[in-house]
């Protein structure tokens, strides 16, 4: 199963990114598609929206000492037991943690969260702003080919083709944060297509404006890096640049009170009750 990747992204926040993602992703479930969001904005709202905070939690805790140092925490719990860490859902930075060390990869990818029939999600993490710090570390040596350059920045690529081999995902949404840093680059210019969120505002026509120039500026650089590359190397990369599929225009609006007793959005409800 190939998958087609697309990235949700604004160079603004409160456009309703998560939101899109959220519901389209429940929309395409619902027409039979079957789809994986990954939760790929350090600061979490997609998987705060969708699991509860107990289960949340019990997630991160039980990866802490992963994140410190993945290969020693791996070695002090044994492989018996690691391999029933894994069979349970595991967070985006946990997945890549191993790319981020230079270790090995995971034998086999973690189960992700269901949320719905034909909608599954891979948790975020707050610490995921150490990978992107890898990324740009990492990032001149693309230009020399250096395979765990090449592997850092293609890496949750790679892994979503291989969560689509194993469950037959024909789509992956990236929810993504408002940055234009290193992680972003890297998650716009290395799927198949994005689509923009945005509000009828002032700011959100300037956060298009600065998205059009930094694509221009990454086609160049990924163009760049192609031409010194081989081709077995290139065949970590699209064929092609990502192209923009379009835009949408955020109006939320308030119909009712929340069906709770604290009147609070469901997000903010879980982590109430």
């Amino acid at each position: 199963m190939t998958p087609s990747i697309v990235t949700i992204f604004n160079n603004k926040g409160g456009v309703g990114k998560t939101t899109l993602t959220y519901h389209l992703a429940h929309a395409l479930g619902e027409m039979g598609r079957k789809v994986l969001l990954v939760d790929l904005d350090p600061q979490c709202n997609l998987t705060i929206i969708s699991m509860e905070m107990e289960k949340i939690h019990e997630i991160w805790a039980s990866e802490d000492a992963y994140i410190e140092d993945f290969a020693a925490a791996r070695a002090t719990i044994g492989e018996v037991a690691f391999a029933g860490l894994t069979a349970t859902p595991r967070s985006i930075h946990f997945l890549l943690k191993p790319t981020e060390d230079g270790t090995a990869e995971l034998d086999r990818l973690p189960p992700a969260v269901s949320l719905a029939p034909n909608v599954d999600l891979i948790p975020g993490r707050l610490t995921l702003h150490l990978f992107e710090a890898k990324i740009g570390e990492r990032w001149s040596g693309i230009y020399q080919g250096d395979p765990l350059a090449i592997r850092t920045a293609t890496r949750v690529r790679s892994m979503a083709y291989d969560y689509a081999a194993r469950n037959g995902y024909e789509i992956v949404i990236f929810d993504t944060s408002p940055s234009l840093g290193a992680l972003n680059r890297h998650l716009l210019s290395l799927a198949d297509g994005f689509l923009i969120p945005c509000s009828p505002d002032l700011f959100s026509v300037y956060g298009i404006r600065n998205i059009g120039d930094a694509m221009r500026t990454w086609r160049k650089q990924f163009e760049s890096i192609f031409h010194f590359i081989s081709d077995q190397k290139r065949s970590n990369f699209p064929k092609s640049f990502v192209k923009f599929m379009g835009y949408t225009l955020y109006n939320a609006k308030r119909y009712s009170k929340y069906e709770n007793d604290l009147n609070l959005a469901k997000a903010h409800q879980n982590y109430a009750i």
